[in-house]
């Protein structure tokens, strides 16, 4: 998920956790494994007013945050963790945002990263990471939606 937010943000979880935002562009990374798929997901996401339950929904809740793009990995192949490798590519490329995201998964850094101000260079980066990762599986599709197009 590709998000802008607008102002500066202090986001404090039920868990008692502190995240700190800079405006920009960040980069969410996420799985649909569960009940509805990745349909289901994105709704999800997408809606403002729903019940907090990840780390994500204080930001999509925000009315200082906007969902501008979305990428997503289609896969039928069970035995590659995408949302890890990902990770780990995103490490080198992207600021983390330390904790944010991954608490089911503790070897992972983060599940947010602050790309900058830049669109157009932060899609130029993910397509590079995904390049990175295409090989690695079978039946991999990449498509780039944007909010219009869901």
């Amino acid at each position: 998920m590709i998000l802008k937010v607008h102002k500066e943000m202090m986001i404090r979880t039920h868990g008692k956790r502190k995240f700190s935002l800079d405006p920009g562009i960040y980069v969410y990374i996420g799985s649909a494994h569960g009940l509805g798929g990745l349909r289901s997901r994105i709704i999800r996401h997408m809606r403002k007013n729903k019940k907090i339950f990840w780390h994500i929904d204080y930001l999509t809740t925000s009315n200082y945050v906007k969902i501008i793009g979305l990428v997503t990995i289609i896969s039928f192949n069970k035995n590659v963790d995408f949302e890890s490798m990902i990770s780990k590519h995103m490490l080198s490329r992207f600021k983390p945002i330390l904790g944010f995201g991954c608490s089911d998964k503790k070897r992972d850094k983060s599940h947010l990263y602050y790309c900058g101000k830049n669109l157009s260079e932060c899609l130029k980066i993910i397509k590079e990471i995904l390049s990175l990762i295409k090989p690695l599986a079978r039946n991999v599709q990449t498509i780039l939606l944007t909010p219009t197009r869901i």
